[in-house]
């Protein structure tokens, strides 16, 4: 990758993140686990999925047509996806906060939503087939990044399930126990590249593993110190796990 294309990940990272967390967030509110009172936080918090997901796009588009840069990052499915995405989660918040249509409508809606997340990760995997390092990256993004800002939404919503902030932060060691055996696996043509001077991609790769550990390491931390997650900490988790997304695509 070129510095030129960082606009162009930075978008997939924040897409990626937000359609995975929302697949995690309807499957959870598919199982009916959640009361009436939590699904209500819950809905409250889905506007943050919504400025990921537009941000996303301006970034994108914004850069494609000021700039005119024609990236190998820019996929045309990304930006249907993620507008597409946006509009089903509004209609979707929308009939929940107005009760506008049956139970069994509205859950049958959301079905229909969490399959078409399922669909863009289907997609973005074959997609990224082409390189191992890709793939695991695509994959790490999105139900790990997706994971951890779930998780994040969830906290913020007071949520009550608590045997979910032991199960997401253990996933998130393993899904990162995969992604730092997919790093160190091609970091060896990185050191040849940075003993010939091309240093940068080393360097953006060992920030990409340092970062990851970083961030699941606060994700970890209430675990450790049997503490409750707070949603502050959980939201600085996103924010460093986003750079470790950023600076691994740019190392590609």
């Amino acid at each position: 990758m070129q510095w030129a294309d960082w606009p162009f990940i930075f978008s997939q990272v924040l897409t990626q993140f937000s359609i995975g967390a929302f697949i995690i967030l309807g499957g959870i509110m598919l199982s009916g686990k959640l009361c009436f009172g939590q699904s209500d936080r819950v809905l409250k918090t889905l506007p943050i999925i919504w400025v990921l997901l537009i941000i996303a796009m301006l970034l994108r588009e914004g850069t494609l047509m000021f700039s005119g840069v024609n990236s190998v990052s820019s996929f045309g499915l990304e930006t249907f996806f993620a507008l597409s995405f946006i509009i089903l989660t509004i209609t979707y918040w929308f009939c929940e906060k107005h009760l506008i249509g049956s139970d069994k409508w509205r859950k049958l809606f959301l079905i229909l939503i969490v399959t078409w997340g399922g669909l863009y990760f289907i997609d973005g995997v074959l997609i990224h087939a082409v390189q191992i390092q890709l793939v695991v990256q695509f994959i790490v993004a999105v139900l790990l990044g997706g994971s951890l800002l779930a998780h994040s939404m969830l906290v913020k919503a007071e949520h009550k399930l608590t045997a979910l902030n032991h199960v997401f932060p253990l996933c998130g060691v393993v899904l990162a126990m995969i992604a730092v055996a997919a790093n160190i696996n091609g970091i060896g043509n990185l050191v040849l590249l940075a003993e010939q001077g091309a240093i940068t991609s080393f360097v953006l790769r060992a920030v990409s593993i340092g970062t990851l550990l970083i961030a699941v390491g606060l994700w970890l931390m209430p675990l450790i110190t049997k503490s409750k997650p707070v949603a502050a900490m959980m939201f600085l988790s996103c924010a460093v796990m986003g750079i470790s997304s950023i600076t691994a695509g740019l190392s590609m």
